[in-house]
């Protein structure tokens, strides 16, 4: 029986009128429980958040560089490295960097780490400009009366030096003088790495750091957002310009986390960690724009290429990056449609020229040749084939994937890397060399220095002397800039076999230089 016609019967009607009369009341009763669920959901997420904070913040720190001068010795611990003149005011208690009170003029945030393979060191990770001064992209050089400060989430403080420093990556790993500190290396806790990072458009960070150097007493400042987008870059320098060429970063070519948060003055070097307090960039103000007030937040991924680079800066070392031996161009997505093939993607890298003897012309690489992926990345232009080649570092082995239209077909080549050529010599700050020096000769790939190339460029199947020991030079008949082929008979390409060829040799040695007659090292 349907239910009007019970309603008409009677039988219902108590039931109606009471459902009629309870319906506001359930109604409010649902909206209720939806109240009730989100606000549960919204403490869930803050006790996350809580609970993030909680554990990441004391992995940390506040990072002043300081200009050592000549004054006020109250504290001879502190004076002249810890002493600022700031802007002709001479007051000892606010440029003392021990005072709570004391502002900074230049500061930012760094994160302590633990090396993967030597757990129990730490240092701190940060960035280049943090340390050196300046925006990445106008670096000074030479300076000799700086001095850097940090101070701890416990309230300990004290002294900081680089270990080592790459402008290109824009990262810097400082040694903490635990001695100064009074503390034990394990006292400091490291921030955990994400083991496979996850950069999806949306997911949700927290970034700490030290915004206007608030962080005084330690205690880094936090904010939260997500992931607005990855691969982002700041503004191409001028190709044309050679100066602005030498400063672009890899940065240019398309790696930065897009982070939907404020990140404000001095919270470069600052960590931005996931859900599970795990290290997944560094906060940095590469990207923001001149004249803009609020710049939007950018980091630096911390990936396998990063880590890469920050396994290098742990062990004090120069950073190296790969290089393909090319000149490159964009294939527009018109251009592609012209192509003989049926491809994906609708843009790639084209070859405009390979350079004689290069690794790419030892892959089988040639002009006109378009790249689609390299080890299996989709190459979308120019940048992306300098970016992925350059994160790979020299030695290591590209795959290639390559339209070849003279052939109308594709081919698969591998291509072992040498050395990106290091512009800005001066910016690298680096406290240990890869090989020690031979007999006073410092050994490098042959593009290893732009200053020493001849143009037009060709990769020579030699090492390059990059520098001679001050003692030896009026002693021996070869020069900064000689490329060695040969030590006696064996020949030599890289650094690694030009350090295995001498490694047993005693006595006299013959070393053929590319230009001139063979050189006799003696012992």
């Amino acid at each position: 029986m349907c239910l009007f016609s019970r309603f008409r019967s009677g039988q219902y009607v108590p039931l109606v009128f009471a459902l009629a009369i309870l319906n506001p009341l359930a109604k409010h009763h649902g909206l209720a429980a939806a109240q009730d669920d989100g606000l549960a959901t919204a403490r869930a997420l803050e006790n996350t958040f809580v609970g993030v904070i909680e554990r990441t913040q004391k992995s940390v720190v506040a990072i002043a560089r300081l200009k050592k001068v000549e004054r006020f010795h109250l504290r001879p611990a502190l004076d002249p490295f810890r002493r600022e003149f700031r802007q002709g005011r001479q007051s000892p208690l606010l440029d003392d960097p021990d005072n709570p009170d004391f502002v900074p003029v230049d500061f930012g945030a760094g994160v302590i780490i633990a090396p993967e393979d030597r757990p129990h060191e730490r240092y701190i990770l940060t960035n280049y400009h943090v340390v050196k001064g300046g925006p990445a992209t106008n670096l000074p050089v030479g300076e000799q009366n700086v001095a850097l400060f940090a101070r701890f989430a416990d309230h300990h403080s004290g002294s900081v030096a680089i270990k080592a420093a790459d402008p290109r990556s824009d990262l810097a790993v400082l040694e903490i003088d635990f001695s100064e500190l009074g503390i034990k290396q394990d006292d400091l806790e490291p921030m955990i790495f994400a083991g496979q990072p996850d950069f999806r458009k949306g997911r949700i960070v927290l970034a700490l750091g030290n915004p206007y150097a608030i962080a005084r007493d330690g205690s880094a400042s936090a904010s939260w957002g997500m992931i607005s987008n990855r691969g982002r870059r700041p503004a191409m320098a001028n190709p044309l310009n050679e100066m602005a060429f030498r400063r672009q970063t890899m940065h240019h070519f398309g790696t930065l986390l897009q982070i939907d948060s404020r990140l404000d003055l001095g919270t470069s070097g600052g960590a931005v960690v996931n859900l599970d307090g795990e290290l997944i960039g560094i906060s940095t103000a590469l990207a923001a724009l001149e004249g803009y007030e609020k710049s939007v937040g950018y980091a630096v991924p911390v990936d396998s290429a990063t880590r890469r680079i920050v396994d290098s800066l742990t062990r004090g070392l120069e950073v190296e990056y790969g290089f393909l031996g090319v000149r490159p161009d964009d294939v527009l997505p018109r251009e592609m449609l012209r192509l003989s093939g049926s491809f994906e993607q609708p843009s790639a890298a084209r070859v405009l020229d390979v350079y004689p003897g290069s690794p790419a012309a030892k892959g089988r690489l040639l002009s006109g040749d378009v790249v689609l992926q390299v080890n299996n990345q989709p190459v979308y232009g120019q940048y992306d084939l300098m970016r992925h080649v350059g994160q790979l570092g020299p030695a290591a082995t590209a795959h290639l994937a390559v339209w070849r239209e003279k052939a109308s077909r594709e081919l698969n080549l591998e291509v072992k890397l040498g050395k990106w050529p290091v512009h800005d010599d001066e910016g690298i700050i680096a406290t240990e060399n890869r090989y020690d020096p031979w007999r006073g000769l410092t050994i490098d790939y042959p593009t290893a220095r732009a200053k020493f190339l001849q143009y037009p460029l060709r990769y020579h199947p030699a090492v390059l002397v990059t520098r001679i020991d001050p003692g030896l030079k009026e002693n021996t008949e070869v020069r900064e800039g000689d490329l060695i082929t040969h030590v006696n008979d064996s020949a030599v390409r890289t650094p690694a076999e030009f350090h295995r060829a001498v490694r047993e040799l005693s006595g006299d040695v013959r070393l053929v230089v590319i230009g001139r007659e063979p050189v006799v090292m003696r012992e």
